[in-house]
């Protein structure tokens, strides 16, 4: 094991810091296509170490400098291109020839480009082979291979690479503490990341609003939602004062753990200090209170947005949208839709799926949903190939309540065409339904149907074809369907005969079929 293991660099903190805290620096990954922007502050390490072994150059690493970002860029597409060719070993051999990298700069330019392609076995090994190579890792070596064990979920050997770096003398700059202490709290280890907090004050080191906001994030997402609140208080009136990221991630907190008129008040606070708040927190409160089962509170959260100009984006919408849903709030779900296809906003299908079911359950009392159900049913077989069998099943059944008899055919028969195989009782509606409206020969063909698609016809259908056929002097008809039903072992309650019972007697008789 090498004597000193390195660590991270704060160019990569937007790579795994999936907050707004740290946007000086974008970096961006997409299929060996990488851009490095950097911010206005300048990023410099200087190696303070001296060693016996050879040191052929000791160039700092400037992000500003044209010529090391299209450097790194390029590397990192070799990397991927040799990673899509060839093995970890064979990667390993070939970098490890190439005449190129001669200068410790260069191979941190080459560590740098394997974390960014995700190739952190490898980084680690060159690392260790430095010495072959008559090099001795600097001040920037070491920060990104901290980085490289943070990416490796690797925590202790991270902050065992900080503590060796220190040791030797290094001093990596303060964003380098903030990834090791962000990438500790995202993982629930948030005494460790006081460890670093505080092992920042002891090296002289000034505390940053970047990282005290991770160790706020950090207690939130454990639950020491009080310990989080009375820091953030504590960071009033001082140098390092809260800004709207630092209320965000107390705001979670409180709601995850059901507090959410608590984090109303830190909004409510936010806004009188003059900060603008931003989407992000106005969610955290939607989802709030949808958890804690005040969905029509979420949903007024989102003329609170407009009254402080901040327009609701997808996310707050769905969020309403399912917390609506989620406690039964059919009718103010349906307007919050309407709005969002006025915004041209999606919702998200399965939500969808879920308004149509609880509009058609509805349509039984209230007959005029059921048009409403059938337009969002329309919208949904536009944006999806195939809409799921439990949405088609409910939506048959209501449009047989409401006489769509055609509808309701041409929906089961798109079930069958799918592959779906229909529950008996959809049958049973669709069948009892076409019989009422005096279509026995489309109810008959509907009960072939479902023999068709590998379902065996229940007793009340059979009873009810069989009570029509007699209803309409059609015996010979009902003598078939009653051979027919005895063929596949079910024996119907009905037979064929010149004396027959009058529809209304037969619906007492069967009661009724319910969704």
């Amino acid at each position: 094991m090498p004597s000193s293991i390195p660590t991270c660099y704060h160019v990569f903190q937007p790579c795994t810091l999936n907050t707004p805290l740290f946007t000086n620096i974008v970096t961006k990954i997409n299929i060996g296509i990488i851009s490095i922007r950097p911010g206005k502050i300048k990023l410099s390490f200087s190696a303070t170490h001296l060693s016996p072994i050879k040191q052929k150059t000791t160039t700092d690493l400037n992000f500003e400098d044209t010529v090391t970002r299209f450097r790194i860029k390029g590397l990192v597409h070799r990397i991927q291109t040799l990673s899509s060719s060839n093995n970890k070993s064979q990667m390993l051999q070939i970098l490890e020839k190439d005449p190129e990298f001669q200068t410790i700069s260069d191979f941190n330019h080459l560590l740098m480009a394997l974390v960014i392609a995700q190739q952190l076995d490898i980084c680690l090994s060159i690392f260790t082979k430095l010495p072959s190579f008559l090099l001795v890792p600097d001040c920037c070596t070491h920060s990104i291979m901290i980085r490289c064990h943070c990416e490796k979920n690797d925590m202790d050997e991270a902050k065992r690479a900080l503590d060796t770096a220190l040791e030797k003398g290094y001093r990596p700059d303060a964003g380098t503490f903030t990834v090791l202490i962000n990438s500790l709290c995202k993982r629930g280890r948030v005494n460790k990341a006081k460890e670093v907090f505080e092992a920042m004050g002891r090296e002289g080191y000034k505390a940053s609003v970047q990282a005290q906001n991770c160790l706020l994030k950090g207690l939130s997402y454990v639950g020491k939602v009080d310990e989080a609140l009375e820091m953030l208080m504590g960071m009033k009136g001082t140098l390092l004062e809260p800004d709207v990221y630092s209320y965000t991630a107390v705001m979670d907190g409180l709601c995850k753990v059901g507090r959410s008129d608590e984090a109303m008040e830190l909004l409510d606070e936010v806004v009188e200090m003059g900060v603008v708040p931003n989407v992000v927190m106005f969610n955290t409160l939607i989802q709030g209170y949808s958890k804690e089962g005040r969905p029509m509170e979420g949903a007024a959260v989102l003329e609170l947005m407009n009254e402080h100009k901040c327009v609701p984006d997808y996310v707050s919408y769905n969020t309403v949208l399912h917390g609506l849903l989620k406690w039964n709030e059919v009718l103010a779900a349906l307007g919050v839709y309407r709005k969002m296809v006025g915004l041209e906003l999606e919702a998200d299908v399965r939500m969808m799926g879920t308004l149509v079911r609880r509009l058609c359950k509805r349509s039984r009392k209230k007959n005029s949903l059921l048009q409403d159900a059938d337009e969002l049913f329309e919208k949904m077989k536009e944006r999806v190939s195939v809409v799921d069998q439990r949405t088609l099943e409910v939506m048959v059944q209501a449009l047989c309540v409401g006489k769509r008899f055609d509808q309701a055919l041409a929906s089961l028969n798109d079930m069958v065409t799918l592959g779906y195989s229909p529950a008996v009782i959809t049958f049973d509606k669709v069948i009892q339904g076409l019989c009422a409206g005096g279509r026995v020969d489309d109810a008959v063909s509907t009960l072939v149907l479902l023999h068709a698609s590998g379902g065996i016809p229940s007793r009340f259908s059979y009873d009810v074809l069989i009570k029509e056929l007699n209803k309409e002097g059609r015996q010979f008809c009902a003598c078939n369907l009653f051979g027919a039903a005895l063929k596949l072992g079910v024996v119907p309650n009905r037979e064929p005969r010149l004396n027959f019972m009058g529809w209304e007697e037969l619906q007492g008789d069967s009661g009724e079929l319910f969704m």
